[in-house]
């Protein structure tokens, strides 16, 4: 029982979290959406645990806790997957930024060679 409040309760605070993140144009709609559905089916989990065995049941599995576990698994590797996309996309910028610098570096050199 202690664990159903606490978790309701943490779930709350994390949604108010994400939408004032989203509120201060911190993060996406998408991530709001995201992780307040997470945080969501998290709470309802906690209050009503047979909700998550019948879903369970209902996919094919024969506890709730292989189902919990299966799609923590699943969304881990799709954070996972957006952190590379951010990491590779940030390595394209910061090379083309580089690139730049380099160019006008050079483009600076040849001038004061043209001026000696």
């Amino acid at each position: 029982m202690l664990y159903q409040i606490l978790v309701a309760f943490i779930a709350i605070v994390v949604v108010l979290l994400v939408f004032n993140m989203y509120h201060k144009r911190k993060t996406s709609l998408h991530t709001f959406i995201l992780w307040t559905i997470l945080w969501l089916l998290l709470a309802i989990f906690a209050i009503v645990p047979e909700s998550i065995t019948f879903l369970a049941n209902f996919i094919g599995l024969n506890r709730g806790l292989d189902l919990i576990l299966i799609f923590g698994l699943i969304f881990v590797y799709y954070l996972v997957f957006r952190i590379y996309l951010k990491i590779e996309k940030i390595n394209q910028d910061i090379t083309k930024i580089v690139r730049k610098i380099a160019m006008e570096k050079e483009l600076e050199f040849e001038d004061d060679l043209d001026d000696k």
